[in-house]
């Protein structure tokens, strides 16, 4: 019994220990966003990060310091390179996109979905089990979201499923939220479009208070397309801290 205890005081100490510098990576990020920081700083950072981390690199101008995928990488190229990312560079890459016009007519339709790191094998874990086994326990495994232009924008998320037939793989659709471009609660100085559960979920319910904040990763050469980045949390996990967006999991949406 007293390994056990143990056991589970150590993992609620790692759990907390790990949200805990992800909350202070994505306050001091945020801070480094800010506008009324020095120019010179800005390009100084700028550069540090094409050469120290150069998957990252590949995505900043090296004339503006814009985030902009390469236009000789396929989607399957990007997807691949944002899941060697560690948290810290998505979040960059997050902080220098922008979100989609309100009219949202650029997402609409269906996009399959991907979790990323989320600093580190555990707290990784833990996004894949609350996304996977709980948050999508009808059906399984989180395939991405499917989204609904117009005044009264919204969307459902979309699961993959396995029949009897071990070989035969559906969709299916489940949790609806809301959604707008508003202001960012992670990056201050700008907009994404938010996603919002709460009038879909129990009061009871911990996707109640579930929080996305999603931007577009625009890819040179394509005017209508991108990748999009999305940052999802819910407001108890974060401490209530800025919506929960502090100790937001990454995602990204592709099609």
């Amino acid at each position: 019994m007293q390994i056990v205890s143990a056991l589970i005081g150590g993992t609620i100490a790692a759990l907390g220990g790990s949200s805990g510098i992800n909350m202070y990576q994505s306050f001091r990020l945020s801070g480094q966003n800010q506008e009324h920081q020095p120019a010179p700083a800005k390009e100084s950072r700028r550069r540090s990060l094409q050469t120290a981390r150069p998957i990252l690199g590949q995505y900043i101008s090296s004339t503006d310091g814009k985030i902009c995928a390469p236009s000789d990488k396929s989607v399957d190229d990007i997807v691949s390179d944002l899941q060697q990312l560690r948290r810290s560079e998505f979040l960059e890459l997050w902080m220098g996109c922008e979100a989609p016009p309100q009219n949202m007519k650029s997402v609409d339709g269906d996009w399959n979905g991907v979790l990323l790191d989320n600093n580190g094998i555990l707290m990784t874990k833990v996004s894949e089990f609350l996304t996977d086994a709980l948050f999508g326990r009808k059906f399984g495994k989180w395939n991405g979201k499917a989204f609904h232009a117009g005044e009264n924008g919204g969307g459902v998320n979309r699961f993959f499923s396995r029949s009897n037939d071990a070989d035969s793989a559906t969709i299916q659709y489940e949790h609806k939220f809301d959604c707008r471009v508003e202001a960012s609660q992670l990056d201050r100085n700008g907009e994404s479009l938010v996603l919002r559960y709460a009038n879909y979920q129990n009061r009871l319910s911990p996707w109640h208070t579930m929080r996305d904040e999603i931007r577009v990763l625009p890819v040179k050469g394509r005017k209508n397309g991108g990748i999009l980045l999305g940052l999802g949390c819910m407001r108890w996990s974060g401490a209530y801290v800025r919506d929960g967006m502090l100790n937001s999991a990454p995602f990204c949406l592709y099609r």
